[in-house]
């Protein structure tokens, strides 16, 4: 792994790297991957915003109006909403969380690049440390750490806005067979339950959810898998290019899988968000009235990983 420093639009970065890999990070804000590239082929998975300098939002600013690409961290919730735990009941939980809009320390120790956030409002540290278990492969392990003698319940997704084209396929474990839908432009009702892969456009008509649909569909799916994962995986495999990405994690900690389809119905954009959650609903409150919770037990740590292999 070779560790360099470097710049992206008006951001200082780092650049991780390997024979086959190049990722950079900028550390402020978010600690986020901006890029994650195929050297063999030049290919960028993650999507780029035009434009040479970087969409800066405020802390607890509006993800979205920022520069909305790459990879972030959605911690300790999606939605913006107010933790209804004590002793932090009325605290606010920021649009797409906290830590995407924080400075991130940076550190490189033993061929790693650390880099971890401390949140001002509540006692928790988040820390990732970025790795290639091989040429073809990155890893960012993460730890959370609880700092109070409250245990603390949270929601982490992992954000990624991969780049796709037409007849883009998804690859899922088996056991995925049922979605709850969360946000579309299809007429649907929020937490309506479907049928993997084949679902209902907003004329009723059935297309298969696992392949990309060309741009002029329009189209815009957020779902979660309703069930716990066995295998914490999900794969995308472009047959034209003969590309193909998996994302992993520890499906111990990492239990559920959100997609977010976007073909061109939201933003003029044409990309598939991939994002392997400790719980689903887009806030930890919701996802608690479903009988989900993710929490870190006082004075404790709790730990996950993603992995891109290409």
């Amino acid at each position: 792994m070779e560790i360099t420093r470097s710049q992206y639009k008006s951001k200082p970065s780092i650049v991780c790297s390997t024979s086959r890999i190049r990722a950079e990070f900028i550390p402020e804000p978010g600690g986020k991957m901006v890029s994650f590239k195929d050297l063999a082929n030049g290919y960028e998975y993650l999507v780029q915003r035009p434009g040479k300098e970087y969409k800066d939002q405020p802390v607890d600013g509006i993800y979205v109006e920022g520069e909305c690409s790459g990879y972030d961290d959605m911690f300790p919730t999606i939605d913006a909403c107010e933790c209804r735990q004590e002793p932090w009941k009325g605290l606010p939980m920021g649009d797409h969380g906290e830590v995407w809009s924080r400075p991130w320390k940076t550190v490189t120790d033993n061929d790693q690049l650390i880099l971890t956030v401390k949140s001002s409002l509540f006692p928790y540290s988040l820390q990732k440390s970025i790795s290639f278990p091989s040429e073809h492969s990155l890893r960012i392990s993460y730890t959370l750490e609880n700092f109070s003698e409250h245990d603390f319940e949270f929601l982490w997704a992992g954000h990624f806005m991969f780049n796709m084209q037409p007849g883009t396929s998804i690859a899922v474990p088996d056991d995925c067979k049922n979605a709850i839908s969360i946000l579309s432009n299809a007429n649907r009702a929020y937490g309506e339950v479907m049928d993997w892969p084949l679902f209902k456009d907003k004329e009723g008509s059935i297309y298969r959810a696992d392949i990309s649909r060309p741009p002029q569909s329009n189209g815009f799916e957020k779902y979660y898998f309703q069930n716990k994962l066995k295998e914490g995986w999900c794969k995308l495999i472009d047959p034209a290019e003969q590309k193909q990405l998996t994302v992993s994690f520890s499906v111990e900690t990492v239990p559920y899988l959100g997609i977010l389809m976007n073909e061109n119905g939201w933003d003029n954009l044409y990309n598939i968000f991939i994002e392997p959650c400790t719980i689903c609903y887009d806030r930890p409150d919701v996802a608690k009235a479903y009988g989900q919770v993710s929490s870190v037990r006082a004075g404790e740590k709790y730990h996950w990983y993603v992995e891109l292999t290409i």
